[in-house]
């Protein structure tokens, strides 16, 4: 092993003294962990000092809490669970649908596979609880693993820049992760380092010499011996282990960037052929600028293992944030408010008990018989039920032993008990709706959902900070999937059934223009509107049926409707049913985006015909109206020309002379002519 293996001598690399710097950095950060291990405590149900219990005890009473708080809390982490949503993947251009639905595909199968939901209900319920919770999301060294990792972390482990501002902590020059490891799993990993480690663990026992020649081990011991951490706060010899430190922090770096004309900015890598070809042909914008690199630095105590960079645009572990107070910016969450009122309640109820048993004695100085009992001993046994007074036969005053009980108090000690019980739903603004309780007075369904909204809307900036990291997680699963994707003409596979087919990625065609390049598809992570939860799914399935059974005498919106139905049940097979169903009804089946457009064109085919049918037809129609009015004005025209003729007729009868007046006027003429 030489001193290079064990010193990375890249520059701006994390050594000894930079680490702590950063080490007294955390220590300076402000005491909000005994809050967080407070809160989480009272929410475990571990609400009293052992002074506290100590005082009941001495009190003759028996230490008991009833933890409101953790009801509470798992009514906001069931909110949270129920209203669960899926990721979807986009793309902003058309032409990389395809690596879309590749990536899609493979985010769905990693975190199904990671478990990703549960490490964000678990950072959920950190973040309600004590205010701040963490994901991890990383590669798997295990090669036999799934090859993604997604774990929730405990917030005693992580350490951040403090002065960091933004809630993805995307501002922040480093982030630490100290935690146990076992030696023998450290060697496992880095056995190169089994010689150092095991002299550490050992406390250089045996190793010392005079004459010592390793150089790396002479270093090792010097940065030990120097080190300004106590060696039991990372050194456990008795179980044969060590706290690692994990340092992600950033460093400035100069570099060249180009662009596609009106795309975004990458970094020039001059190993990529691509772009070495790009520049060349003056098809690219080429800039200098000043950027960052993450790096990564792994120390056992002050042994630093690696120092590398990497090629990661954002930290791995994740921040799951509830609240920050606006002094000191410390993550509180929402127990922090319910405590002083579960005090309250349990202070009130072990008085109250108290109070239950407790004994008033009034005694008079003769009232007992000293012989056998004094009043020491009757003040300690008077609460037993078996207790034993004898008493003075001589005494003055015949009543001058008694023992009672004053309850004159217990009514306002119950009131403000209840009240307590109160504040502890109405300090985070949870309803008792949200609880399964239905207030005095509400009892119609819509004025339950309006309280149950308002509860929701009470929690809206938790919630929206729990949405924002989620968001993280999908977008850095995203970001190892697509380092993974960038491989020149690589074929994946997506769908399933007959609906699979092969993409091929990063690949050129016949005129060498790029096709489907996963790095420089515009594809964004989003989160879908619609809930995955089964009481979610079968609200779901009740509305189509009413709209399937509304909708019966239209076969298009049945056909349609039908499948959706079906995918919604709990039935094992009702996707294969559901694309059954579609097919014979000449849909397309669901996931076939070629079949989808296909079947889309031709319905605006479809559309199309349908209207010039429509418009030939209103043609037809506006022919056959016009000739229909140009017959009846012709009938008309007849009707009056006949009644034209049928006059003039009629006149001419009446001009011309019967016959037998033109007769008789000619017999009279005749004769006035004489001969």
């Amino acid at each position: 092993m030489s001193l290079q293996t064990l010193k990375d001598h890249a520059k701006d690399g994390y050594d000894l003294v930079k680490l702590e710097r950063l080490l007294r950095d955390s220590e300076n950060q402000p005491e909000w962990r005994d809050r967080a291990d407070q809160a989480w405590a009272y929410k475990d149900g571990d609400q009293m000092t052992p002074e506290q219990k100590h005082r009941y005890r001495k009190d003759k009473l028996e230490p008991r809490v009833i933890n409101l708080i953790g009801r509470v809390v798992n009514a906001v982490l069931g909110t949270q669970a129920k209203s669960r949503r899926d990721p979807r993947v986009e793309s902003d251009d058309d032409s990389f649908a395809d690596v879309a639905e590749v990536i899609s595909a493979q985010l769905k199968e990693a975190r199904r596979e990671t478990n990703a939901d549960m490490a964000v209900s678990n950072a959920y319920a950190s973040q309600v609880i004590a205010g701040l919770g963490w994901v991890e999301v990383s590669r798997n060294a295990d090669l036999l693993g799934y090859r993604y990792r997604v774990r929730d972390v405990h917030r005693s482990e992580m350490w951040w820049d403090w002065r960091a501002k933004e809630l993805d902590l995307s501002d922040a020059r480093w982030i630490c992760r100290r935690r146990w490891l076992d030696l023998d799993e450290v060697v496992a990993k880095m056995p190169e380092f089994e010689e150092v480690l095991r002299a550490v663990v050992g406390d250089w026992a045996g190793v010392l010499t005079d004459d010592w020649q390793d150089e790396v081990m002479h270093r090792a011991y010097n940065d030990d011996r120097r080190f300004g951490v106590a060696r039991s706060e990372w050194v456990d010899g008795g179980r044969q282990r060590l706290k690692l430190s994990e340092v992600w922090y950033k460093v400035p770096i100069e570099a060249v960037v180009f662009r596609v004309r009106g795309g975004q900015w990458r970094r020039l890598d001059l190993s990529n052929l691509r772009h070495v070809e790009a520049v060349n042909r003056g098809l690219v914008e080429i800039e200098k600028t000043v950027t960052f690199e993450i790096r990564t630095a792994l120390f056992a105590g002050p042994i630093r293992l690696y120092d590398r960079g990497t090629k990661r645009r954002r930290y791995p572990y994740i921040p799951f944030w509830a609240f920050r107070a606006d002094v000191d910016n410390a993550p509180y969450g929402l127990v922090d408010g319910m405590i002083p009122a579960q005090d309250e309640y349990n202070e009130r109820r072990m008085r109250i008990q108290w109070m239950l048993k407790a004994q008033q004695l009034h005694i008079d100085n003769d009232a007992l018989d000293t012989n056998y009992n004094t009043i020491e001993d009757i003040a300690n046994e008077m609460m037993r039920p078996d207790m034993v007074a004898v008493l003075n036969s001589n005494r003055r005053n015949a009543r001058g032993f008694e023992m009672r009980n004053d309850l004159t108090l217990q009514k306002e000690q119950y009131e403000v008990m209840q009240d307590a019980k109160q504040l502890i739903q109405d300090v985070p603004g949870v309803y008792a709706t949200q609880l399964g309780n239905s207030p005095t007075g509400v009892t119609s369904g819509l004025a339950i959902n309006s309280l149950v909204e308002q509860g929701i809307v009470a929690m809206g900036e938790l919630n929206d900070n729990t949405m924002f990291g989620e968001r993280l997680v999908n977008e850095s699963l995203v970001d190892l999937i697509v380092e993974d994707l960038d491989k020149p003409d690589m074929p994946v596979f997506v769908g399933t059934g007959g609906m699979r087919r092969e993409v091929i990625l990063n690949t050129t065609d016949e005129q060498g223009a790029p096709i489907n390049m996963v790095a420089e598809a515009p594809i964004k992570v989003g989160l879908s509107d619609v809930p995955t939860s089964a009481a979610f799914r079968m609200q779901q399935a009740q509305q189509i049926a009413g709209m399937i059974t509304a909708l019966a005498s239209n076969p298009q919106a049945v056909a349609v409707l039908t499948p959706a139905y079906i995918e919604s049940s709990g039935l094992p097979d009702r996707h294969a049913v559901a694309d059954d169903l579609r097919r014979v009804s000449g849909l397309p089946v669901a996931g076939d985006r070629h079949a989808a457009q296909a079947w889309q064109q031709q319905q605006q085919q479809q559309a199309a015909k349908t209207a010039q049918i429509q418009e030939a037809a209103a043609t037809v129609e506006l022919q056959h109206k016009g000739a229909l009015a140009e017959r009846d004005a012709a009938q008309a025209r007849l009707l009056n020309a006949k009644a034209d003729q049928t006059g003039v007729a009629t006149q001419r009868e009446a001009a011309s002379p019967h016959p037998d007046v033109q007769a008789a006027i000619n017999d009279a003429l005749a004769e006035a002519s004489g001969p």
